[in-house]
């Protein structure tokens, strides 16, 4: 196994260890009141190294810097929701769509040419998608609408990133995920506050750094890897969270959300291949400030 391979594995390993911590304090603390702790955790790091290295703490294109924090917000707030509300393995194969719409936005949004090939792929995505959703049928259907409705903004947050290339150190343009989600988290968490205890500070602060490594390990595959394959091997991910469901949350997933699953991933594993490389790799490399 290459360098690279492992390094994206583990980054696999410790997104879907997040996704654990989220769910288990999800039973204590409103979804609200995890994203407001882990953001203030990446806030305070990110901010520390903008000061070390003398960037402008605040950036340049503010205006744009802001919608990137909003669009982040909403998709890191369906993302919890989800994980504390349905199986895990659905919540995180949800998020995992994110790039699909990544590459749909980019088309409208910065004019970047999809072939007929990568549209039928997408269809072919979303057939999947609506196996996991099941409307009409599965109980967790509002849900995995929230949760595809997160990506999609996911989706969005990565194109005004790929924006702001042009005006912004990576730094800042991380600095307004956090910044921005304490900001609209807080008043949300006001009313129904919980106050942790005990081993529950503990199990907060996880979520935070098993992000934070697992963003180490994302950053250094990327590195080593070609996106393409890198992206491939990232889809283990959904293996991780299918096991802990099943081992720590007794969540066996049905044929419909395995069948969905598969197809979904292979759907998007082939935009890769067929020219939306680009997008992808670069959606990779920001997705840990999704799930962010």
């Amino acid at each position: 196994m290459s360098s690279g391979i492992f390094y994206m594995v583990m980054a696999a390993f410790f997104f879907s260890l997040m996704s654990v911590l989220v769910k288990l304090s999800g039973q204590v603390f409103p979804p609200q009141e995890l994203v407001l702790a882990r953001s203030i955790l990446a806030f305070g790091i990110t901010a520390a190294l903008i000061k070390r290295k003398g960037l402008p703490l605040w950036g340049r294109n503010r205006r744009l810097l802001f919608l990137r924090g909003v669009f982040g917000f909403v998709g890191l707030s369906a993302f919890y929701y989800t994980l504390t509300t349905m199986p895990i393995a659905d919540s995180v194969t949800l998020q995992y769509t994110s790039p699909l719409f990544t590459g749909m936005i980019a088309h409208h949004y910065l004019k970047e040419k999809s072939a007929a090939r990568e549209w039928m792929y997408f269809l072919l995505a979303f057939l999947g998608i609506l196996l996991i959703i099941r409307p009409g049928y599965s109980l967790h259907t509002i849900p995995a609408v929230i949760g595809l409705g997160g990506a999609f903004f996911a989706g969005l947050a990565y194109n005004t990133v790929r924006k702001l290339r042009a005006t912004d150190d990576p730094l800042s343009i991380v600095l307004y995920f956090p910044l921005v989600s304490m900001l609209f988290s807080a008043p949300l968490v006001a009313p129904v506050f919980v106050m942790p205890r005990g081993m529950q500070w503990l199990i907060l602060a996880g979520i935070g750094l098993t992000a934070l490594i697992a963003q180490l390990f994302l950053t250094n595959g990327l590195h080593r890897e070609r996106a393409a394959r890198a992206m491939n091997v990232s889809y283990i991910g959904l293996v991780f969270s299918t096991l802990w469901g099943i081992f720590l949350f007794d969540e066996i997933p049905d044929w419909r959300t395995i069948a969905g699953a598969m197809i979904t991933v292979f759907a998007i594993i082939k935009i890769a291949r067929s020219g939306a490389e680009n997008v992808i790799s670069e959606e990779l490399g920001e997705q840990i400030n999704k799930s962010d």
